[in-house]
């Protein structure tokens, strides 16, 4: 109750970057998801995690502002999940992140940050960085 999750708008290719409303839509008769649900911390942004990745997202009318939104959720995870400075978090991030358009269509502009696992494999320690 509250998640306000959804799914939809199945497509069977996309570039990254859904440049116009066209994407080889398809139907969705099954899919797959997993929920945990944890207290640690509250989310105010959209956040999701793959096998491999932790991904943060960023929306907004101008593609700037979804980007800085997308990074200060990924900062924001790397305080809560490798307890580190923002500051180091930063500049972590300007090597460890791959920032991608999630869209251009619709007059929404998205951004979506990817931070891999092989990405920050060896980081113990990283808050004494300066």
């Amino acid at each position: 109750d509250g998640a306000l999750f959804s799914v939809g708008d199945g497509h069977a290719a996309q570039g990254d970057g859904e440049v116009s409303g066209t994407g080889i839509e398809c139907p969705m008769d099954s899919a797959l998801l997993t929920f945990d649900l944890s207290d640690e911390f509250i989310l105010t942004a959209p956040l999701a995690r793959t096998p491999d990745s932790w991904i943060s997202f960023g929306f907004d009318e101008h593609l700037d502002a979804a980007a800085i939104r997308a990074l200060d959720g990924m900062l924001d995870l790397f305080g809560r999940q490798f307890a580190i400075t923002r500051a180091n978090a930063l500049a972590l991030a300007s090597v460890a992140v791959d920032l991608r358009i999630t869209q251009i269509v619709n007059g929404v502009r998205g951004v979506h940050a990817v931070l891999r696992d092989d990405a920050i494999d060896g980081l113990a320690g990283i808050e004494t960085v300066s």
